[in-house]
């Protein structure tokens, strides 16, 4: 690439506001997966998420989790200018492979303490 495209592409990131320099377009939650008995269970750390705003989605031994956690209070709250951004506001997707298929699963779900719990009871 020429020097003078470079220096244009440099000047035009260092142009972009602070909230699009740092936003990622898609980011993965932690989490654990607990084997017991009959089933798994799933914790994902989800805070500032809200219920209406996660799917699951099941397919054979597959276990699809997506959603996108939003800045609610900037859009509450008007007039605020942002000066830092740490926390990803986008959407995730995070995905989880069994050794069975669990098509035929009860999936329970609970929001706790910012935190997602996926409980998954095999039929036995």
């Amino acid at each position: 690439m020429p020097f003078s495209q470079d220096l244009f592409i440099l000047t035009r990131r260092l142009h972009l506001t602070a909230e699009k320099r740092v936003q990622p377009l898609r980011w993965q939650p932690a989490a654990d997966v607990y084997e017991g008995r009959d089933g798994w269970l799933i914790k994902l750390e989800l805070a500032g998420v809200r219920p209406e705003d996660v799917r699951l989605h099941v397919r054979g031994n597959f276990l699809s989790i997506a959603g996108r956690r939003v800045d609610v209070e900037r859009q509450r709250e008007r007039g605020l200018r942002l000066r830092s951004m740490e926390i990803a506001y986008a959407e995730f997707e995070r995905g989880f492979e069994f050794p069975r298929s669990i098509e035929q699963a009860r999936i329970l779900t609970d929001f706790r303490n910012g935190m997602l719990l996926v409980r998954i009871a095999l039929e036995v």
